[in-house]
């Protein structure tokens, strides 16, 4: 055993890593998310056999990630579930009118969410060009305030790790955060056969104190039917 220092705990330390300015907003947001919302979670498996069917079939300007498909369904299922797009300010609900769709992007040095504005007004090739904007200042570091507060919403895909779920925080002030697992061919039963389809689990945590889980479950049965449309 080497003189290293010693940890507060007694235990020898290899090394110490400083928190970058991306954890450590991080490590703000999400210590703020779990001190100031009673939080709950509800997840549903997504058939997106026929979205799949026809994003694979798309050529040029038209082949976009499954993703931004995602965040069209979701951006247009939203104002028909107005408390999944706002905030408990004291004692009242606040509900946001702009759908502004904050969207996770994995950089050096953590996970930043930077937020597209009236995302429900946009075009599917307008979010794709939307969001690759974004991730490509996010990852060069020229992001600006602006690009990352006044989101309502938001949507974090890590299916493109393997993740098929999770317990995703939501960023406050907002009320709800979608997770995107993986999209894969599983065996499923449809009009009582067993068939392959595309499948992916996706798990919505919200603030309980004024999201209930009926209000949750309506939302996503709502947003399957919007992804089946989204094509």
């Amino acid at each position: 055993m080497t003189n290293a220092s010693l940890s507060p705990r007694g235990l020898p330390i290899k090394e110490t890593v400083p928190l970058g300015r991306v954890r450590r907003v991080m490590a703000q947001t999400m210590h703020e998310s779990v001190q100031r919302a009673a939080l709950s979670q509800i997840s549903r498996e997504m058939d997106l056999t026929e979205l799949q069917s026809a994003r694979r079939g798309a050529t040029g300007d038209a082949k976009l990630s499954l993703n931004v498909y995602v965040l069209a369904a979701v951006a247009r299922t939203l104002p028909r579930h107005p408390l999944l797009n706002a905030e408990l300010v004291e004692d009242k609900i606040v509900v946001y009118e702009p759908i502004n769709l904050g969207v996770a992007i994995a950089v050096s040095d953590g996970l930043i969410v930077a937020v597209i504005r009236e995302a429900d007004e946009k075009s599917l090739i307008e979010l794709a060009k939307a969001a690759e904007d974004l991730s490509a200042r996010a990852r060069a570091g020229r992001l600006t305030y602006a690009d990352i507060e006044g989101g309502t919403f938001t949507v974090s895909n890590l299916g493109m790790y393997g993740v098929d779920g999770g317990f995703p925080l939501p960023r406050p002030p907002e009320g709800a955060i979608l997770l995107i697992g993986r999209s894969q061919p599983r065996p499923a039963v449809v009009d009582g056969a067993v068939t392959i389809r595309d499948l992916a689990w996706f798990s919505l945590s919200y603030d309980h104190r004024f999201i209930d889980g009926a209000t949750a479950a309506r939302f996503l049965d709502d947003l399957q039917s919007e992804l089946k449309e989204t094509m």
